[in-house]
């Protein structure tokens, strides 16, 4: 899974029939700025903080085989690690 923070939206102007109807969100993981796109099953805002799912356990949350990332929570709060240094706590 992934702890991340959305940072925008994704539109396409064709999609498979399964996806038609798919919201999708770029999302930036906390601690290594990797950025994912993900399906929004939550509809998330951006500047959310979100827990993404991957590979199959996202495609069985969204109930499509094509998807292998979704959005599974919108996180309220989270416990920053003791080892990171006060510059990556601010990122928050």
């Amino acid at each position: 899974m992934i702890l991340g923070r959305v940072i925008g939206r994704v539109w396409s102007d064709r999609q498979l029939l399964g996806m038609a109807t798919r919201r999708f969100v770029l999302v930036r993981s906390v601690g290594d700025d990797t950025v994912t796109v993900a399906v929004d099953l939550l509809d998330a805002s951006p500047g959310t903080t979100v827990l993404v799912t991957t590979d199959e356990a996202a495609a069985a949350a969204s109930g499509e085989a094509t998807v292998d990332a979704a959005v599974v929570a919108l996180v309220s709060d989270y416990d920053e690690p003791s080892d990171r240094t006060p510059d990556e706590r601010t990122l928050r």
